[in-house]
Parts: structure tokens; C-alpha cells; sequence
């Protein structure tokens, strides 16, 4: 949790030097998250797995850079893992995402609403993991032999929203990609092959602009 707060308000920091008179947004968000897992074993087959549909939310912090361009920093709270296709047993992950995102607002005139697209990366801190199976009984990953994990993820996101402005009011709806780039299988011997995080993210948020 520490590493966490320590990233994000880097990030915050970044982001205010970065242009200190610019619009100033901080809201709060919630997602659904279509989560799953790109894993291939110890012999290069690639097993099979169903997502893993998943609540989750945090805060953001947006700074304008010029019309056009905006720097957002979030921390957001997102469960991840995937479900085996034969056996419905499950791998529950739970991370801390740090995004830190450069954002492209399209050009709409003077319209309320405006269509943005942006990416960056994120970097993610386990707080949790579990192996449940099908009758719902679970323990932690790494115990008994069990698959283990290491941490931090470091992903790439991209995706795209619509930015609804109402007075000093800003509601967000954006779809992301989240795809994780490190081998977050840290099972003894490589028994378990390789595992990155992939997931697809629904959001809802509703910032207040602080600095107009």
C-alpha cells in the first residue's frame, strides 16, 4: 500500500509540474473488468481459460495540457485472474493499478461532450491471491506447491471515452485494454509455464474541476 500512494503521488507531482496553470480534475471511478489470462505450460501448450467478470473502482487525477492534450494519474483497485474452462476452478488476483496516461481529447467545437483516446502504462502491486475450485473452498497461491506469483505487473493501456462536462462537473464513460507485458508466474521450477494478465475494462466516473 505504501509503494502505492508513493507512485501515485509521484504522479501526481509529475503532473502538476508538468503545466501548474492548467485544468485541475480529480474524481472518483468505477469498472467492470473482463479479466483473463494469456499462460502457456511447461511444454508450450496454451490451456484454455474463461473470463473472469469483476468489480472495481478508485480515484483520478487529470491535468490539462493545453486543448487538446491531458495527463491523467489513477489508483485503482482491480481484481483479475481467470476461470479454467473444464474444471470452472478459478485464479482470483487482486491488484493496485498506478496508470499514468497521456490523453487525446478530439476536436468536438463547443459541444458538451467530448470523444477522447489515450494509453500509458500501469504499473500493478498484488494485494491478493487465491485458487478457488468449484465448490467455492480456496487458498492462497504459492501454499502446498501451489501456483505462485510474483509482483509487480507492468502493463500497457489503451482505450477510449466520452468526457460529458457539466459546469465544474466531468463525467467520464471509457472502455480499456490492459495488457500485461511481465511473467507473473513465479511457481518453483517454472512448473506452471508462463502467465500474463489481459483484461478488458468498463468505467464510470465523475470528476470535479478543481482548477478551472
Amino acid at each position: 500500500m505504501r509503494r502505492v500512494a508513493v507512485a501515485f503521488l509521484t504522479l501526481c507531482l509529475c503532473v502538476f509540474v508538468a503545466d501548474a496553470s492548467a485544468q485541475v480534475t480529480l474524481g472518483a471511478k468505477g469498472s467492470l473488468t473482463l479479466a483473463s489470462l494469456d499462460a502457456s505450460d511447461a511444454e508450450g501448450e496454451d490451456p484454455d481459460f474463461k473470463t473472469r467478470t469483476v468489480f472495481g473502482g478508485g480515484a483520478y487525477l487529470q491535468v490539462g495540457i493545453g486543448a487538446a492534450f491531458a495527463l491523467q494519474a489513477e489508483a485503482l483497485f482491480t481484481p483479475r485472474g481467470a476461470r479454467a474452462t473444464d474444471t470452472d476452478a478459478t485464479v482470483a488476483l487482486s491488484y493496485l493499478d498506478v496508470p499514468a496516461l497521456l490523453v487525446f481529447r478530439i476536436p468536438a467545437g463547443d459541444a458538451s461532450i467530448t470523444p477522447v483516446v489515450y494509453a500509458g502504462p500501469v504499473v500493478s502491486f498484488e494485494t491478493d491471491c487465491q485458487l478457488k475450485d468449484s465448490d467455492g473452498e480456496s487458498v492462497e497461491c504459492g501454499s502446498e506447491g501451489q501456483f505462485r506469483t510474483q509482483s509487480p505487473d507492468v502493463s500497457g493501456a489503451v482505450g477510449g471515452a466520452l468526457e460529458v462536462f457539466m459546469d465544474r462537473w466531468t463525467l467520464q464513460l471509457d472502455v480499456r485494454y490492459v495488457h500485461g507485458f511481465v511473467d507473473i508466474n513465479d511457481t518453483g521450477g517454472g512448473a506452471a509455464g508462463s502467465v500474463q494478465n489481459r483484461s478488458w475494462s468498463f468505467f464510470l466516473g465523475l470528476g470535479r474541476v478543481l482548477v478551472p
